[in-house]
């Protein structure tokens, strides 16, 4: 079976070529990175004029107009040095609208890349052409998305330019503080060389630095029962945990009272603790349940338990509540005993207070 490898000084007896074709080259370089507008975006709140390959429909026309800008499409580099118009097809069908692109082509029968409207056919519902990705012919970069009315009413553009974006990066530890310094959209790995935390991601967006997920192992963590008169030697209390977005933490916490004695409450709800403060700004809710085979202390065998938080609630502790044994009518009561031989689950996720709200 024949191999085949560039590009490199000279021609090799086992495959390897000098020579790279135009085909050669796009396959090279479609590998470097995707598609995109040779622009960075990092401000918070960019003006849209001032983007490259700005467009707009002249007032009172069917006309486009593009502004300069410069890209990297299918392999190859674009660039367009002044303002570019065209004629938007009219559509004059009275029942159907019609979506059109704008593209960036590479084509490779041409040997150039050129700006240019697809056109689509009416429809009663409409629905863009999709961007050609052929290798060796042609490699299309949609910029924009124009709405055509039925009946030739006025056209409407829709950006749809892909921009560029910083580079993901990594650390052996410390990327939160690390990737403070770096521009604003990018991604960073926590690679924990040193096997002290956790491998994670972060992300720099306009709202700060914080986590945006745990890669690999969850982490466990000890929770504490709180507001409990007393605590006996045979209660185990475990959780784990881990970030699965941007200030946002799963965690799931289990009580296990092996011990003969029951947890009674010192007053209000017994309650628990996430490993990460709650953000406060509104209440949230977990689910889970309690087991009590020997139906201890005249509870159920089995009761659904609600987590609660309330609003201001910047801390880490969560009340405990479950269906009133008594009436149905009485909703939810406060959780105040923990029966002997019996366990407690509870899992959720929850918004953190990462940005400080």
């Amino acid at each position: 079976m024949p191999e085949i490898s560039f590009p490199f000084e000279k021609n090799g007896g086992e495959g390897g070529r000098q020579a790279v074709s135009q085909v050669d080259w796009q396959k090279m370089a479609t590998m470097w990175g995707g598609d995109r507008v040779a622009y960075r975006i990092t401000a918070t709140s960019p003006d849209s004029a001032t983007l490259p390959f700005y467009a707009r429909v002249l007032p009172n026309t069917r006309t486009l107009e593009v502004s300069a800008g410069e890209a990297w499409v299918g392999g190859f580099y674009y660039k367009l040095e002044g303002t570019k118009q065209f004629t938007i097809g009219s559509n004059f069908d009275k029942a159907k609208d019609r979506r059109d692109v704008v593209v960036i082509r590479v084509d490779h029968s041409r040997g150039s890349a050129n700006m240019e409207i697809r056109q689509s056919q009416p429809s009663s519902n409409p629905v863009p052409p999709q961007p050609i990705r052929e290798v060796g012919q042609q490699w299309e970069m949609v910029i924009g998305e124009i709405f055509v009315p039925r009946d030739n009413a006025a056209p409407q553009l829709f950006n749809r330019a892909p921009f560029d974006t910083p580079t993901r990066v990594s650390f052996p530890w410390w990327a939160a503080d690390s990737t403070r310094f770096l521009p604003q959209g990018t991604f960073a790995l926590d690679l924990d060389s040193d096997a002290r935390h956790v491998q994670e991601e972060i992300y720099k967006g306009r709202d700060g630095v914080a986590t945006a997920r745990t890669l690999g192992k969850s982490w466990t963590y000890e929770p504490e029962l709180v507001n409990a008169a007393s605590l006996p030697k045979g209660l185990q209390c475990r959780g784990r945990w881990r970030w699965v977005g941007p200030n946002l933490c799963w965690f799931t916490v289990d009580f296990d009272n092996s011990s003969n004695t029951d947890i009674k409450a010192k007053d209000g709800a017994l309650s628990f603790t996430v490993p990460h403060n709650m953000n406060g700004v509104l209440g949230q809710a977990f689910t889970g349940f309690m087991l009590n085979d020997g139906y201890r202390a005249g509870m159920p065998n089995y009761a659904s338990i609600t987590g609660m938080t309330w609003g201001g609630n910047r801390g880490k502790v969560v009340r405990m509540t479950y269906p009133s044994p008594k009436y149905l009518s009485d909703g939810l009561d406060y959780l105040t005993t923990f029966p002997s031989q019996s366990s407690i689950v509870i899992s959720g996720m929850y918004e953190t207070n990462a940005f400080n709200e």
